[in-house]
């Protein structure tokens, strides 16, 4: 009777709000810590802020592939975005940079703990499409973005203890849903697997177990594919660096979350239509190097048009393109694999998360650095040049070679079958 009344579609939209007004909360924090502490202190000590919060998520996701029941559990899960929000809220009273990003630490320890959970969680929803539910989740992430970017223009960035206090809040949000969906697609996984149980009860076939275990620890996917994610979010995050120093420099004429709230309506419009568009096609990777096209043509025109306010929100928009393109298909492909090989969909997700994070840590401390080196050599788009050049040979990389060594990772899956 309690299986017929669990909600697939319901319990998965608890998951969405909540990252959604999570989302809020993060937008709304990072434009504004990042833009002050880059004013107060230097380029550098602004990027060791997310360089932390993604050291932290770096270290999270490692732990989460290690001691997969600290990231899956249901309380887990919960206790790690509380342990986000705790130390987010701490930063309002902090007045060192390197006591900001020791907190941002602590946040990103949260946060790759949770979030691989979070996927998880979703791909227990056996009843709902793969490609909708991550499509979804990217549109819900994009949407909180959205009111958070638009709250942090009307929001006084000298507050800093209601800014941080309202991020509390969103978090606080957001783990009492997690905590209610994840508790519902538990019972309701356990009772599938009870029925599971007794429907094989006169079938003693211990094999199947093993083999999949075997294939888990023998089959894995690629490094390169791994490494490509990080490399796109290493190019994706320098906004998020670049645009927060470079606006009060350069085109102080628009608020600094100005290309960001833009940057995520377009998400909004464009994610969902686009993800079910590569369903028809079946060719995630074609998708995957859109994605690194957009962001080259976005560096390329930071390069040419540096001083102009309009080619930055041109720019923060085809960034947006490249992840709505990027996002989903890498999230699809991964769990198909791991549907392929009978692999922990949870561990898959974390080693992803960790190779992801990897990227974003790297590359915003490198943001802060190829923006202070540009400033000193008198070359302000020096550092856009250079993603420019980095950008456009992921592209050719993408082209062939990850797309090959993805296809032979899945064939020798066929040939052990």
């Amino acid at each position: 009777m309690q299986t017929k009344k669990f909600n697939p579609v319901y319990n998965s939209y608890l998951i969405y709000i909540g990252v959604a007004i999570a989302s809020g909360g993060v937008a709304l924090y990072t434009p504004i810590i990042v833009s002050e502490t880059g004013k107060a202190f230097s380029g550098f000590w602004a990027a060791s802020i997310l360089f932390g919060l993604n050291l932290g998520r770096v270290l999270g996701s490692y732990m989460g592939t290690r001691l997969p029941r600290l990231a899956n559990h249901p309380l887990a899960v919960t206790g790690n975005i509380l342990l986000e929000g705790i130390a987010l809220y701490f930063m309002a009273y902090l007045q060192q940079a390197w006591a900001l990003a020791l907190f941002a630490l602590l946040a990103g320890l949260g946060s790759g703990l949770s979030f691989p959970g979070l996927k998880n969680y979703l791909l227990k929803l056996k009843e709902l499409d793969q490609t909708s539910l991550f499509s979804k989740l990217a549109f819900a992430i994009r949407m909180g973005l959205v009111g958070g970017y638009l709250t942090a223009s009307f929001v006084p960035h000298d507050q800093l203890k209601l800014v941080f206090l309202i991020v509390f809040i969103t978090f606080i949000v957001y783990g009492l849903f997690m905590l209610i969906a994840m508790r519902a697609i538990t019972e309701h996984e356990q009772q599938g697997w009870e029925q599971e149980q007794a429907a094989l009860a006169d079938q003693a076939s211990p094999a199947p177990p093993a083999a999949s275990t075997e294939t888990d620890k023998a089959i894995q996917l690629p490094l390169m594919f791994y490494l490509s994610n990080s490399v796109f979010w290493c190019f994706a995050v320098q906004p998020m660096i670049g645009f927060s120093l470079h606006i009060p420099t350069f085109t102080p004429e628009i608020p600094v979350s100005t290309p960001f709230w833009l940057a995520a309506l377009v998400i909004i419009f464009f994610q969902i239509p686009i993800s079910k568009r590569a369903v028809r096609t079946l060719d995630h990777f074609r998708f995957l190097k859109i994605g690194y096209a957009c962001l080259f043509l976005s560096f390329a025109i930071m390069v040419v048009f540096t001083h102009s306010a309009v080619a930055v929100i041109i720019s923060a928009i085809l960034l947006s393109f490249g992840q709505v393109f990027y996002g989903p298909s890498l999230d699809v492909l991964v769990a198909r694999f791991a549907n392929k090989s009978a692999a922990d969909t949870g561990r898959l997700m974390s080693q992803q998360m960790f190779y992801q994070s990897m990227g974003t840590m790297v590359g915003s401390l490198a943001g802060g650095v190829l923006f202070d080196l540009a400033q000193s050599m008198k070359m302000p788009g020096l550092n856009w040049f250079m993603l420019t050049l980095a950008s456009l040979g992921m592209m050719f990389l993408s082209n062939k070679k990850i797309p090959a060594l993805y296809y032979n990772a899945g064939q020798r899956i066929s040939g052990n079958s």
